[in-house]
C-alpha cells in the first residue's frame, strides 16, 4: 500500500503499477478507473433581495464537478456572533438560487453554500460579509382623532433598531382612487405621531410610514384599510326615561361605542310630543353626563327623547328615539344619598375586586360608574355592574392586574340632584401575597429576559426578607439613594417600603452620567455618596386586623381509626397562639393527640379513634390583635352519619370577640396629601396636609431627606398643627435659590399623585373629604370642612335652599387654595336642615349633601314660691349715698331675678315701678 500526496484538488486522476527488480522493470498494468473527487466549491455568492425576515442567495457553480454530476446544494446559515451552523433546506436544491425564510427582523447573518456529488460535499463557499435583514415600523394604527379635514396617525418603534438610533420617519399618502400616487407628507418625523393635514373631507387615503437609520430605510407599512375623512365615532345609546313624576323625569344613555379618538366635549339632548314632528332642546347647557334630569313636562303628555354627542371631529347621528313616557305621577322629590359609602380596596393580583354602595333617594337614582373620569360600561367578563334589593350597587372587576389599579367613582342622579363618591383599588404584587419584601431593588437588579423582550425580571434576592410582624432584622446596603426613608432611620417596614410599592422609573441624565431613582426622590430621599456599606436595623410594622382562622375539613372515620384536622391562619404574627378544643374540654398534646402548630398551620390528629371522640373540635386563634375560631366535625361510623348532620343541623352564629380599642386603630391616612408648588424667588411657600387617624399620629416633614425640626430656624421655617382638623402646616420663607426644589415626604409614598400630575396637567374638581352631618346644641358653634383637589384650583361654594353662603354676622366662610370651612356661631333652631357643598372647576363639578340638627336646650322647670313675709321696720330718712347704694344692689338683684325666671315668667306681667 502506498500513499500518494501533492495531488491537485479537483482534478481527476488514474493509476497504474510498474514492477522492478535487479534485472529491470515489468510492464505497467492496466490503468485504474479514474478516481471520482468531491465537487470544488461553489461560486461567488450574491445577494439578490432582502426582507424583514428573508433573504434571498444565488450563485454560480463549482468550477469542477469532481468527475460526477451535481447532485444538488445545500445551504446553511448562522446568527453573526454564533458557531453553530443551522441547515436552511431539508432536501437538496436544484436550482443556484435559494430563499432563506424565518429569519429576525433587523439582525445579521451569515451564509455558506455546500455542492454535492456521489462521492461527498465540497468545501462550502461563505458569504464575503454578513447580511442584515431589514427593520419595518410596526403596528402602525389611528390613535386620536379623525377630523373633517385631518387625521393623526401614530405608530409603534421597532422592536430593534438594526444596530444604528432611528435617526427620523418618512410618512406618505395617497387617495384612494385609480391611477393616484403616493405624496411625501414628512421626512423629518422624529417621533412617533404625525399630524397630516389639508386632506379632503369624505375623501378616502391610505397612509405608509417608514423607518430611517444610517443603514437605510425600512419596508414601508400601511394602514389596513381606507381611511375616510369622516368622525368614526357612533351615536350614544338609546335614551331611557325613569324616576318619572308629574313634571319630570331622568333621562340616561350609553355614551357610544368609539369616540373616534377625541375626547366628547358635549350630549344633546332633545324632546318632543309623540306624534308631533318637531324636537326641542331641553336645555342649553352644556350635558357633559349621560344623565340629565328634564324638567318643566306638561302632566298627561306623552314625550320622547333623543340625543347625539359630539367632539374635535363633530356631532355624531341622533340616537334611536326613547320609548313614550307620560309624566303623572306625583311622588315627593329625596335627593339622593349613599348609606353605605365606597370603601378603598387592596386585592390580590388576579383576584377579583368589588366596589359596593348603597344609595337611597325618591324618585329611584339613576346610577352609574366611571374610571378616572370615564364612564365604564359591563362586558359581562372583566366588567360586572349589578343591582340589588334594598339599593345597593356593586361594580366586580375580575382577574385584577396592575392596569386596573386606579381611582374609581360612582355617581347617583336624580331630579333632587346628584351625589358621587370616589375610591382607589391597590393590587398586590406577587412578593406582597407572600408577605416578602425586598429592599434591594435597583437596575442592576433588574435584567431583560431576551435581548428583545420588554419583559423584566429580578436576579437578586439577597436583601429580601419574609415579613412577619415584630420580627427585627439588619439590612446591608451600598446603594443608599435606592433605599426607603423607613430603612434610613430605622424605622418601621412594611411591603409598603419595597420599590414594588413604587413608581420606579429611572432618568439618566447623559450630561452627568448618572442614573436618579425617581422614586426616591419623590419620598424626600437624597442622593448621596457613601463609600462602604451601610447597616440598616428595621422592625416588622405590625398588621392592623386580628387573626383570621381558616375552615376545616370534617372527616368521617371508624373506630380504631385516626382523624387529621388543619386549620391555616391568615393575619399571624410572633404573638398567635392556638388552642383545640373538644365540645367545652380544652386539649393537650399526648398520647390520644397530636398537636402541631408553624408558621400559621395548626394541626392535629385524633389517634385510636373510639364511639366518645364522635363530636365537634373547635381551633381557637389569638394574638394581640383579636381572636377567631374555627369547627369541624369529627363523625364516627356508627354513631352518626354525615348526611343526617347536614339535613337536621341549625347554624348557629358565633360571636368574634375582638380588641374594641384595636379596632378603632388605623394607620395614619392623608385626606388632603401634598401638592406640588412653584414660587418665584423672595415669595413664601405654604405646604398642607390633613390627617384622619386614631390614635394621633405624630408627623413629621422632610427636605431632601433631612428631617425639619421646629426650633431649628424659626425665621425660615413655621409649623402649625389644628388637632380638631387633623391639619399640619408648614410655611417656607425667603425662598432661596432659583434652582432649589422644595419637596416634603409623607409616610406614606407620593410618587403616586407626583407622575399622575407629571402627565397630566388637568383634573377635574373632586371632594377630598366631605363635610360630616352633625348634631349640636342650641347656642353651640357648628363648624363644618371641605378638602377638594382639582387643577385649575376649584372653587369651593356652600348652599342652603339652593342660595349660596357668603360671610357674615350669622355665617363665617373661610377659603384657601384647596380648602374651605363654614362656621355657624351660637346657632339657632332656624339653622336647622339640610347644606350642599359644591366644588367646582373648568374640568368638572361635583357636590356633597350634610345636614344640621339642633336639640333645644332644656331648662329644668322650677316652682315659684311666695316670698317669706317681712316685717316692716320701721321708717327711717336715708341719705343720697344710701339711696345709690340701694338702688344699685337693688337693680342687680332683679336682674339675676329675670334671669332665673325668665322662662317661668311673662315680664309684660309686671307693671313699672
Amino acid at each position: 500500500m502506498y500513499t500518494v500526496t501533492g495531488l491537485v484538488p479537483d482534478a481527476e486522476y488514474q493509476f497504474r503499477i510498474i514492477a522492478q527488480n535487479d534485472i529491470g522493470e515489468s510492464e505497467a498494468s492496466p490503468s485504474s478507473e479514474p478516481v471520482v473527487y468531491k465537487p470544488s466549491q461553489p461560486g461567488e455568492i450574491e445577494i439578490t433581495s432582502i426582507f424583514k425576515d428573508s433573504i434571498t442567495l444565488e450563485w454560480e457553480r463549482p468550477e469542477s464537478d469532481g468527475g460526477k454530476e451535481i447532485l444538488g446544494y445545500w445551504v446553511e446559515y448562522r446568527q453573526s456572533g454564533e458557531s453553530t451552523w443551522k441547515k436552511c433546506n431539508k432536501e437538496r436544491i436544484k436550482d443556484r438560487q435559494f430563499t432563506v425564510g424565518g429569519l429576525l427582523e433587523a439582525t445579521e447573518y451569515e451564509f455558506r453554500v455546500f455542492a454535492e456529488n456521489q462521492t461527498g460535499l465540497s468545501r462550502p463557499r461563505r458569504t464575503a460579509m454578513a447580511v442584515k435583514t431589514k427593520l419595518t415600523c410596526k403596528s402602525l394604527h389611528l390613535y386620536e382623532s379623525i377630523l373633517k379635514n385631518s387625521v393623526v396617525i401614530s405608530w409603534k418603534p421597532p422592536e430593534d433598531d438594526g444596530g444604528a438610533m432611528i435617526t427620523n420617519y418618512i410618512i406618505e399618502k395617497r387617495e384612494a382612487k385609480e391611477g393616484a400616487e403616493w405624496q411625501l407628507v414628512s421626512s423629518s418625523i422624529s417621533g412617533t405621531t404625525c399630524r397630516i393635514v389639508n386632506l379632503t373631507e369624505n375623501a378616502g387615503y391610505y397612509f405608509r410610514v417608514f423607518a430611517q437609520n444610517t443603514y437605510g430605510i425600512s419596508e414601508a407599512l400601511e394602514v389596513s384599510s381606507v381611511v375616510v375623512m369622516k368622525p368614526p365615532f357612533g351615536q350614544p345609546g338609546q335614551p331611557v326615561a325613569s324616576a318619572i313624576t308629574k313634571d319630570s323625569c331622568v333621562v340616561s344613555w350609553k355614551p357610544p361605542a368609539s369616540d373616534g379618538g377625541a375626547k366628547i366635549r358635549t350630549y344633546y339632548l332633545e324632546k318632543r310630543e309623540k306624534k308631533q314632528n318637531k324636537w326641542i332642546s331641553v336645555t342649553t347647557d352644556e350635558i357633559r353626563e349621560t344623565v340629565y334630569s328634564v324638567k318643566d313636562l306638561i302632566e298627561g303628555l306623552e314625550y320622547e327623547f333623543r340625543v347625539k354627542c359630539e367632539n374635535l371631529g363633530g356631532e355624531s347621528e341622533w340616537s334611536e328615539v326613547s320609548q313614550p313616557v307620560i309624566p303623572k305621577s306625583d311622588v315627593p322629590i329625596q335627593a339622593p344619598h349613599f348609606k353605605e359609602e365606597l370603601r378603598n380596596l387592596n386585592v390580590k393580583f388576579q383576584a377579583n375586586a368589588t366596589f359596593v354602595c348603597k344609595v337611597t333617594g325618591h324618585p329611584k337614582p339613576i346610577v352609574k360608574w366611571y374610571r378616572q373620569g370615564k364612564e365604564i360600561l359591563p362586558d359581562g367578563e372583566k366588567i360586572k355592574i349589578q343591582e340589588f334589593k334594598g339599593g345597593y350597587h356593586q361594580l366586580v372587576i375580575t382577574n385584577v392586574t396592575d392596569d386596573d389599579a386606579t381611582v374609581y367613582q360612582v355617581r347617583a342622579t336624580n331630579q333632587g340632584g346628584s351625589v358621587s363618591g370616589t375610591a382607589s383599588l391597590d393590587v398586590e404584587e406577587f412578593l406582597h401575597r407572600h408577605s416578602i419584601g425586598h429592599f434591594d431593588i435597583k437596575p442592576d437588579n433588574i435584567i431583560y429576559f431576551t435581548r428583545r423582550s420588554s419583559v423584566v425580571k429580578i436576579v437578586e434576592f439577597g436583601q429580601a426578607r419574609q415579613l412577619k410582624p415584630g420580627d427585627s432584622f439588619r439590612l446591608q446596603f451600598t446603594s443608599p439613594e435606592y433605599y426607603a426613608p423607613e430603612v434610613h432611620h430605622h424605622d418601621l417596614v412594611s411591603t409598603a417600603t419595597d420599590m414594588h410599592r413604587r413608581y420606579y422609573q429611572t432618568l439618566v441624565k447623559k450630561e452627568w452620567n448618572t442614573v436618579v431613582s425617581v422614586a426616591r426622590i419623590s419620598c424626600g430621599g437624597a442622593i448621596r455618596t457613601q463609600k462602604g456599606i451601610t447597616v440598616a436595623k428595621v422592625k416588622v410594622a405590625p398588621i392592623d386586623i386580628g387573626p383570621i382562622a381558616g375552615q376545616i375539613k370534617h372527616t368521617v372515620t371508624e373506630e380504631g381509626g385516626h382523624a387529621k384536622y388543619v386549620c391555616r391562619i391568615e393575619n399571624y404574627d410572633q404573638s398567635t397562639q392556638v388552642t383545640w378544643y373538644f365540645g367545652m374540654r380544652q386539649l393537650e398534646s399526648s398520647e390520644k393527640y397530636e398537636i402541631k402548630y408553624e408558621e400559621g398551620v395548626a394541626t392535629m390528629y385524633v389517634k385510636d379513634v373510639s364511639k366518645s371522640d364522635d363530636g365537634t373540635y373547635r381551633c381557637k386563634v389569638v394574638n394581640d390583635y383579636g381572636e377567631d375560631s374555627s369547627y369541624a366535625e369529627l363523625f364516627v361510623k356508627g354513631v352518626r352519619e354525615i348526611s343526617e348532620h347536614y339535613r337536621c343541623r341549625t347554624v348557629r352564629k358565633v360571636k368574634r370577640r375582638v380588641d374594641t380599642m384595636r379596632l378603632l386603630e388605623r394607620p395614619p391616612e392623608f385626606t388632603l396629601p401634598l401638592y406640588n408648588r412653584t414660587a418665584y424667588i423672595g415669595e413664601n411657600v405654604r405646604f398642607g396636609v390633613t390627617i384622619t387617624v386614631h390614635p394621633e399620629p405624630r408627623l413629621t416633614w422632610f427636605k431632601s431627606g433631612q428631617k425639619i425640626k421646629p426650633g431649628d430656624d424659626d425665621k425660615k421655617y413655621t409649623f402649625e398643627s389644628d388637632k380638631a382638623t387633623r391639619e399640619s402646616l408648614l410655611s417656607y420663607e425667603h425662598y432661596a435659590a432659583s434652582e432649589e426644589k422644595i419637596t416634603a415626604a409623607e409616610e406614606k409614598s407620593l410618587e403616586e399623585r407626583t407622575v399622575h400630575k407629571a402627565f397630566k396637567s388637568t383634573l377635574p374638581a373632586t371632594i377630598l373629604t366631605k363635610p360630616r352631618s352633625i348634631t349640636v346644641s342650641e347656642g353651640e358653634t357648628a363648624r363644618f370642612s371641605c378638602d377638594a383637589d382639582g387643577e385649575p384650583a376649584p372653587v369651593i361654594t356652600w348652599f342652603r335652599a339652593g342660595q349660596p353662603i357668603v360671610s357674615s354676622r350669622r355665617f363665617q366662610v373661610t377659603r384657601t387654595q384647596y380648602k374651605s370651612t363654614f362656621e355657624i356661631p351660637s346657632v339657632q333652631m332656624s339653622d336647622e336642615g339640610s347644606y350642599t357643598v359644591v366644588v367646582e372647576n373648568s374640568e368638572g363639578r361635583q357636590e356633597a349633601h350634610f345636614t344640621l340638627t339642633i336639640q333645644r336646650t332644656k331648662i329644668p322647670a322650677k316652682t315659684i314660691t311666695s316670698p317669706p313675709t317681712i316685717k316692716s321696720p320701721e321708717p327711717h330718712v336715708k341719705s343720697p349715698d344710701e339711696i345709690q347704694t340701694f338702688l344699685y344692689h337693688a337693680c342687680k338683684n332683679l336682674k339675676m331675678f329675670h334671669n332665673f325666671y325668665k322662662h317661668e315668667l311673662n315680664p309684660h306681667n309686671f307693671s313699672s315701678v
